[in-house]
């Protein structure tokens, strides 16, 4: 069952994914079929990655890099058309073996039908909070 509101809507994608549920059965739920997301990755691959197919190459260099990916938000919130997250990153290098953790922001645009349409990832909070137009 689809969550109310945009908020919980983000809160849900981020638990299914620390649960290990982030393969393509769950993209037709959350995410409109023209999806692009930009992230760090983008700038090794030279675009953003879009659609189903996009999200499923994300899904396979993000393994192809780590053993583990998860996910805390630590500040979902509405920002009116949007939402903003940010979150800390909990990852293990797969050839290095080392733990790694990290902040990162999120701003994600909606389609229509509340389904996610554009997802940017930052890396760096106080940008991603520059680009949505909010102060620290």
């Amino acid at each position: 069952m689809m969550p109310r509101d945009r908020e919980d809507m983000v809160r849900a994608l981020f638990e299914r994914w620390n649960a290990g549920d982030h393969g393509s059965e769950v993209f037709p739920e959350y995410f409109d079929p023209a999806v692009e997301l930009v992230s760090p990755l983008s700038s090794v691959v030279g675009e953003p990655y879009r659609g189903y197919a996009g999200l499923e190459r994300w899904v396979s260099d993000l393994d192809e890099q780590f053993t583990l990916w998860s996910i805390s938000a630590d500040e979902v919130r509405d920002i009116g058309d949007r939402v903003f997250t940010r979150s800390t990153i909990r990852a293990r290098g797969r050839a290095s073996d080392v733990a790694l953790e990290f902040p990162s922001a999120g701003i994600i645009e909606f389609a229509d039908d509340d389904r996610l349409a554009r997802i940017r990832i930052f890396l760096d909070v106080g940008e991603a909070l520059e680009a949505a137009g909010l102060s620290e």
